[in-house]
């Protein structure tokens, strides 16, 4: 697909993002065996020690690689954290000036961001940046989430002539819940509270009771090798050694990184509310989904995405594949290994991409080698600067 056929669909469709773990990188870990082996722990019926160990181990994990992190998200000395910020700060900025330019009077100004992470980087990003965030919550005081919020749309009265024109908004969809939110008298409520308890929680255990996921080189470990010291370290556990950690881990209201996801949270409504707001997005007419560092192994969205574009043949999908070996895995995972009935899903590889644009856009193609966040907000870029203003701007 070239760089002015996706204009044209930028112009003239409903916009929506999904976007997985691999656009918080590089500050951000991403999951690695973690919800592999938390999915066969929970398969298995046994009541072994070392399930503990292992269970407590790959949650201290989960916590130091990704939820634990969004502490220090205002910091200003972490090369990583100022990198993943960069470039959420340039999507944001381009998707905005997209939004305000594009020549369409008939669409509505409003992005459509569904995301599986659990982070805070888009609020920490927008907080001081003047464009306008929807995550869902309203209140000053006690914030409370209610998926009908997403409803709601913004804009701005002139003050000499009262003429009203409608402000670009995002909307963030979470569909896995997000590290502030906690349940409170039956409502999600925003606790940024419940990170410091599981840090407090965490320093009272020994590092000694949980197993170390990779070896020295860094490289990780088998799941034989962890259940062999998650075996030794039970022989030696106090009882109740997680007690603590277990309860602050689990008053974080979000799905949990294993198979099973919608059988463990307490508050299964509200994210069935969220995929359903999904694929009503995906079944509007003149829609257009963008795919961004999301694999779709997450099953339950897979199954909507294509059902979806099954049913809805005004429906786009272009999935941004980091590197070109990545294409078959998506295949794969959306079951088009044999194409979809209505042609309307994009894997866009780098070396198509280039395919596509390099007769036009030489210099663009030359700056793409994989599809991380930075390299996609170059094209995007490229979009925006070749669209005019409808009134002339």
């Amino acid at each position: 697909m070239t760089i002015d056929i996706l204009k044209n669909f930028i112009q003239s469709s409903h916009i929506n993002f999904l976007y997985g773990s691999g656009v918080s990188r590089p500050y951000l870990a991403t999951l690695g065996n973690i919800e592999k082996w938390l999915t066969a722990l929970a398969e298995n019926a046994s009541d072994e020690p070392y399930k503990e160990v292992i269970e407590a181990s790959l949650y201290k994990a989960y916590c130091d690689g990704v939820i634990l992190k969004n502490q220090y998200l205002s910091l200003a000395f972490d090369e990583k954290l100022l990198e993943t910020k960069s470039a959420y700060a340039e999507f944001f900025s381009i998707c905005n000036e997209l939004m305000n330019k594009r020549n369409s009077q008939l669409l509505n100004k409003q992005i459509n961001l569904f995301t599986t992470n659990i982070d805070l980087l888009a609020e920490e990003t927008l907080s001081k940046s003047g464009i306008e965030l929807n995550d869902g919550f309203r209140g000053t005081i006690k914030p409370v989430y209610n998926e009908s919020n997403f409803q709601i749309s913004l804009s701005k009265s002139s003050l000499q002539f009262h003429k009203q024109s409608e402000v670009p908004m995002f909307n963030l969809i979470k569909i896995h819940g997000a590290v502030n939110w906690r349940e409170h008298d039956g409502v999600i409520i925003s606790d940024t509270l419940l990170l410091w308890k599981i840090e407090q929680a965490l320093e009272k255990i020994s590092k000694n009771y949980f197993v170390e996921l990779q070896n020295a080189d860094k490289k990780d470990k088998t799941f034989d090798e962890v259940k062999t010291e998650a075996d030794d370290i039970a022989l030696m556990l106090p009882d109740d050694a997680y007690k603590d950690f277990f309860a602050a881990y689990n008053e974080i209201v979000m799905i949990n990184p294993t198979k099973e996801k919608f059988k463990t949270s307490v508050l299964d409504y509200h994210f069935y509310e969220l995929m359903r707001i999904y694929s009503n997005a995906l079944e509007r007419e003149n829609s257009i989904l963008f795919v961004m560092g999301f694999s779709f192994a997450d099953e339950h969205i897979a199954q909507i995405t294509k059902r979806a574009v099954d049913t809805n043949p005004t429906l786009q999908v272009v999935v941004f594949a980091y590197s070109d070996k990545d294409e078959k895995g998506y295949k794969k995972n959306l079951q088009i290994e044999h194409g979809c009935s209505n042609n309307n899903i994009l894997i866009l590889t780098p070396t198509k991409f280039k395919e596509f644009n390099n007769e036009k856009y030489n210099e663009l193609c030359s700056k793409v080698s994989n599809f991380d966040l930075k390299t996609i907000n170059l094209i995007f870029k490229e979009i925006s600067n070749n669209i005019h203003s409808y009134y002339g701007a």
